[in-house]
């Protein structure tokens, strides 16, 4: 499998680089108390959701950006920090750890961050893991395989581990592995991912969870939020909001695309997985935004054209032909702004909304 994993690495790093422009163009129910907190550069608040998650991570919200490859580096991480949540650094086949220890350097001073890898990726070179864990992460999350062998060198090196699943059985497993948190991901969310949805997921996992559970997967508003909170996670897990913002790795063109998409404009595909030989399990497709590629070889057999076109389209930054991995929740991105403004804004709001339903409701 390793030999194979080497064979199409290199096409596969190429992608993330181009998409980052590095290379040339050849169950506890969260509560809302009183209190004065200091939020967004010296604003006051009258109010504050609260969680595990909140108190036990010293976060002001429980808003975590999810790693991104090609989207998530220190300046997106820095951002999402200083606002009060734990922003995160994706790491994939395409960093290595001096790309790490130069994406932690552009975090603020204090600020706490968290990394995130894929696992298979981590088993083939477990040194990525060691560099990492030199830098002192806040957290560190290993998904898309099994956590179980690197939870106790994480706790080790006192950061808190996470993992995303995608499953009721994957999620008892994860728990029973010794994880300070699980991350439950519908199949709303961008990327890879699984088969459920994320409020089914949640129906299922929170009440027979110790630990606290997160939310992923078509959250991207207030609403959304506060509907993951309600249903019992103690944190959202938000990717797709992010990705147009302006510390975000992605290229302008990628993120003019992502503005004018709909959430009936992403697909679910293994089209480039398949094309690129990348070890994914199979059971892990890949939500991406739809473009002409993707209708052109999804109605046809993958032939070596497909390959040739696909360099072509990255060489050329070519949104149309490349991967944009989004959720269903792209709609929102509408803008670009940054990420510190969309966490405080998206809470303020979230919180405002919490009490007016609760109003409602109680009446």
């Amino acid at each position: 499998m390793f030999g194979e994993i080497n064979q199409h690495m290199a096409f596969y790093r190429l992608l993330v680089l181009v998409l980052c422009q590095r290379i040339p163009r050849t169950m506890t129910i969260p509560i809302i108390y009183s209190g004065r907190n200091v939020i967004d550069g010296g604003k006051e608040a009258a109010q504050m959701i609260s969680t595990r998650v909140t108190q036990q991570w010293h976060l002001r919200y429980p808003v975590i950006s999810a790693p991104m490859l090609g989207v998530s580096g220190g300046a997106l991480a820095s951002s999402v920090s200083s606002a009060g949540g734990l922003g995160m650094i994706a790491v994939g086949p395409a960093q290595d750890g001096h790309w790490i220890k130069s994406e932690v350097a552009k975090i603020a001073p204090g600020l706490h961050f968290g990394v995130g890898f894929i696992e298979w990726d981590v088993a083939r070179r477990p040194q990525i893991l060691e560099e990492t864990l030199s830098l002192q992460p806040f957290l560190v999350s290993i998904s898309f395989g099994s956590v179980k062998p690197y939870v106790h060198r994480v706790h080790e090196a006192g950061a808190l581990v996470v993992t995303q699943v995608n499953s009721l059985e994957d999620a008892r497993s994860a728990e029973e592995c010794g994880v300070d948190a699980v991350v439950i991901q519908g199949r709303e969310a961008g990327g890879h991912t699984g088969e459920l949805s994320t409020l089914t997921l949640l129906q299922s996992v929170v009440p027979i969870m110790h630990i606290p559970v997160l939310a992923a997967g078509g959250i991207a508003t207030p609403q959304g939020i506060c509907a993951a909170l309600m249903a019992g996670a103690e944190g959202v897990w938000m990717g797709t909001r992010f990705e147009a913002c302006h510390e975000s790795l992605l290229v302008d063109r990628i993120i003019s695309r992502l503005i004018e998409s709909h959430a009936e404009d992403t697909v679910i595909t293994r089209l480039y997985d398949q094309i690129l030989h990348a070890p994914w399990p199979s059971k892990y497709p890949g939500r991406v935004v739809s473009n002409q590629f993707v209708r052109r070889w999804l109605s046809q057999e993958i032939t070596d054209d497909a390959a040739k076109e696909l360099t072509e389209g990255v060489q050329a930054y070519d949104p149309d032909t490349i991967p944009i991995y989004a959720g269903e929740s792209v709609q929102f991105v509408q803008d670009r702004e940054s990420a510190h403004h969309v966490v405080v804004q998206l809470m303020q709001q979230a919180e405002a909304w919490w009490k007016e339903r609760s109003q409602v409701i109680s009446s």
